[in-house]
């Protein structure tokens, strides 16, 4: 043995000795799962109430305190028609004046773009 060898080795591994066919080797393709992008949600309507509150802007990305603005929904057109039917006409406007009676709509005080409704 030499001391110049590694590992006491004079000669080199022999490879595998070359095909000689025609015949192509079909290697099975691994399915390759791309996951979604992250999108942006407008924040649940339990985290909105009937009031400003500070929230993240789906829009601009700003954490400000919102902007509501209060809107008539199905709930206070049935209310003011329940009030008619009972009897009292001259009270059907009430549920149009309160608050309480219609949507919460928050908008981004920074750039105005819509954040989310509470509904009462």
């Amino acid at each position: 043995m030499e001391k110049n060898m590694p590992y006491g080795r004079e000669e080199p591994i022999p490879l595998a000795p070359p095909s000689y066919d025609n015949t192509q080797h079909v290697y099975p393709q691994v399915p390759v799962t791309v996951a979604p992008a992250p999108f942006v949600q407008a924040p649940q309507a339990n985290i909105l109430g009937g009031v400003p509150c500070m929230a993240t802007c789906p829009s601009c990305g700003a954490r400000r305190q919102t902007n509501v603005n209060f809107q008539p929904s199905t709930k206070t057109h049935l209310l003011a028609l329940l009030i008619c039917l009972i009897g009292g006409i001259c009270c059907c406007c009430i549920p149009y004046c309160t608050d309480s009676c219609q949507s919460a709509n928050h908008t981004c005080s920074a750039c105005g773009a819509y954040v989310g409704t509470y509904n009462n």
